[in-house]
């Protein structure tokens, strides 16, 4: 009889703690098909994959998102926020448009006519610093750009799961709440990767390389629509030399700067090494505790001397 309630008793803990297990791995599961995507997209950035393509679908994904909210297909054309869709794309791509020659067209064509713009716009800057470099600025600038926002998005998950919980008090289901919210999150994600890799795209500039024709961190600042008068060959050999002297320099800086960021990296890791491994190793001491004499009251509060009672 015993022997089969112990068993049963076994058998119902186990089934707890298979459910425990199981109840986080579903949770770890959404975490982990984000992850799959993600570095699905660094693996191709590092394989080299050439990304024009991807870059000419985002122009058009965020292009049409200014539309839809600036020139909604519900509304009167009359109605429609010229002013607000030229300042998105200013803010956006560094391309001014001009609305009074759009005002003319149907919805349609009006993105289609933006849409060829600032791709002429974007084969205008490949072909000022070269095709080989404009593929490698995209590489570059997007795993940069996918990284930060990774470790942004990994921290606002952290803070959702450690509050998710709650949800159940309002008879929901955290599990399904945190899926719903998770998928939110990623595509905010992913909407904020897209926008600031087209950004610095197109306000990267011909100076924005290094000495092995590499981009650097580009600065935005905004274009303008009118091209670069010619120059007398003694300004323009100046210029280039002050060109080059700012390029060396910004490259020195970003060195410097790329090498404090690794020590002070490797410090903070050396500190945690150690802190974890003096708390782990370190002991609490002894407290030594006056032994009651034998007339003394006795500690258990009984009030009897400790002779007669657990003295005894």
């Amino acid at each position: 009889m015993i022997t089969k309630r112990i068993a049963a008793a076994q058998k119902a803990v186990e089934a707890q703690n298979f459910a425990a297990r199981k109840h986080i791995l579903e949770y770890d599961d959404v975490m982990n098909k984000q992850r799959q995507a993600v570095y699905g997209m660094r693996r191709a950035l590092l394989e080299g994959q050439d990304q024009k393509e991807r870059v000419i679908e985002i122009i058009g994904g965020i292009l049409g998102s200014f539309i839809d909210t600036r020139c909604p297909a519900k509304d009167h054309p009359s109605a429609w926020d010229w002013t607000g869709l030229e300042t998105d794309i200013l803010t956006q791509f560094g391309v001014k448009i001009h609305t009074e020659e759009l005002k003319q067209l149907e919805r349609r064509q009006v993105e289609s006519a933006i849409n060829d713009q600032l791709v002429k716009k974007y084969d205008e800057k490949e072909r000022m610093v070269g095709p080989e470099i404009m593929r490698k600025a995209e590489r570059m600038i997007m795993l940069n750009v996918i990284d930060n926002q990774w470790k942004d998005h990994l921290l606002s998950m952290d803070h959702l799961k450690e509050g998710i919980g709650l949800r159940g008090y309002g008879q929901k289901d955290p599990l399904v709440e945190y899926k719903k919210e998770s998928y939110v999150l990623f595509q905010d994600m992913m909407d904020r990767i897209e926008d600031e890799t087209i950004r610095y795209l197109f306000f990267m500039q011909r100076g924005d390389t290094d000495a092995t024709g590499g981009p650097q961190v580009p600065y935005p600042e905004v274009w303008a629509d009118e091209e670069d008068e010619e120059e007398p060959e003694p300004v323009a050999v100046a210029m280039s030399e002050q060109r080059q002297a700012a390029q060396k320099a910004a490259q020195d800086s970003l060195l410097d700067l790329t090498r404090n960021i690794h020590r002070k990296k490797e410090k903070e890791m050396a500190q945690l090494q150690f802190v974890g491994g003096e708390a782990s190793t370190k002991k609490q001491p002894l407290i030594a505790q006056k032994k009651p004499g034998r007339n003394d009251p006795c500690p258990c509060g009984s009030g009897k001397k400790y002779k007669k009672c657990c003295g005894a």
